[in-house]
């Protein structure tokens, strides 16, 4: 379970910033397509944004059901995200994750991460990355959702990734992501809004915060 909590949180900001895909090559892509620019201009809009959101894993062949709520704040290319008492923060170029069930802080490049960390690369990167294809609209708490799927081009820990956008707005309401194990990541967006004077010092990981005894793992 630690495994699945770990890789689950290092890929939340892939789930939540979306952008645009592969040129279309059906109809249903290219609905996709249109509407993923949308959310896309939304999220380029926010120099800087706080984000709040729920989360579940389930997995039924393991037994396994997990539930944390969390928080992002992100300006630039530069985010601290909070998720249960994991803490994720990088500076655009560097990533610190602490994972608490671990007892580890581990280190890494923003390069060597998996589909990238950040809301700039996943902009900039999913449309070569990924490719979309509008599934339906459907109604969810109330609000009418656009359902799209996106399938990476190349493999990844996530086989497919589920999205719902407002039909209203184009804002994201929530993300499934699905592993090879039977394993199902959802993202519930309970606010995702601009924010005002976030100080870099946010950004900044400060090695006296944590445990003198953890475990240190440098991947650079």
């Amino acid at each position: 379970m630690r495994k699945i909590t770990l890789i689950a949180a290092m890929l939340l900001v892939n789930l939540h910033m979306v952008a645009a895909q592969t040129p279309p090559e059906t109809a249903h892509e290219q609905k996709a397509n249109e509407l993923l620019k949308k959310a896309s201009a939304l999220v380029k809009g926010y120099s800087s944004m706080e984000i709040e959101f729920s989360y579940i894993m389930e997995n039924t062949q393991m037994d396994i059901t997990e539930r944390m709520s969390g928080k992002i704040y992100s300006k630039g290319d530069k985010y601290r995200m909070v998720l249960g008492d994991n803490v994720f923060i990088s500076d655009g170029k560097t990533v610190w994750n602490y994972i608490d069930d671990l007892y580890e802080i581990h280190i890494n490049s923003i390069e060597n991460t998996e589909g990238g960390l950040t809301p700039t690369a996943l902009i900039e990167d999913f449309e070569n990355e990924y490719r979309g294809k509008f599934i339906r609209q459907e109604s969810h708490k109330g609000k009418l959702v656009d359902i799209i799927d996106l399938v990476p081009l190349a493999p990844q820990s996530f086989f497919k990734y589920r999205l719902a956008l407002d039909a209203r707005d184009h804002s994201i309401v929530y993300t499934i992501a699905y592993d090879r194990h039977g394993g199902t990541y959802t993202y519930n967006i309970d606010s995702l809004k601009p924010a005002k004077d976030i100080p870099n010092s946010m950004f900044v990981f400060n090695r006296s915060d944590y445990p003198e005894n953890v475990d240190v793992i440098d991947l650079r």
